[in-house]
């Protein structure tokens, strides 16, 4: 029985080492081969914005509170910059937060009575 041996890839890492990837086409590994080049910076750029802190963020904010998600934002800068007084800042977030939370009870009792509906049709 002849073993075969995956060819290792023919580039090296950013620190001049052989690279230890396993070669696909013309002796390079996927993250070396030339001709994915353009695929490759497509993705990193894709991946950068998709794994910023406000875009994963703004993923999660239901859609109708991001416009005051990026207000408290914006005057959290404000506030840095002595645009805005500190009182202000301080009333919009309490403001915030109970936006928030009335947001919050209406969809978790909405959601109680879903699973309440559920459960009477299932039981019948």
């Amino acid at each position: 029985m002849i073993a075969t041996e995956r060819k290792k890839c023919k580039s090296k890492t950013r620190t001049g080492e052989p690279c230890r990837g396993f070669a696909m086409e013309d002796g390079y590994c996927f993250s070396h081969l030339p001709a994915l080049d353009k695929k490759r910076q497509e993705a990193r750029a894709k991946g950068g914005k998709n794994s910023a802190r406000a875009a994963r963020l703004k993923k999660l904010v239901p859609p109708r509170l991001i416009p005051v998600f990026d207000r408290l934002e914006k005057a959290l800068g404000e506030v840095h910059t002595g645009e805005l007084e500190s009182k202000q800042a301080t009333a919009m977030a309490a403001l915030a937060r109970a936006m928030v939370a009335v947001l919050t009870s209406g969809e978790l009792e909405e959601r109680v009575r879903g699973l309440e509906d559920r459960i009477r049709r299932e039981s019948k």
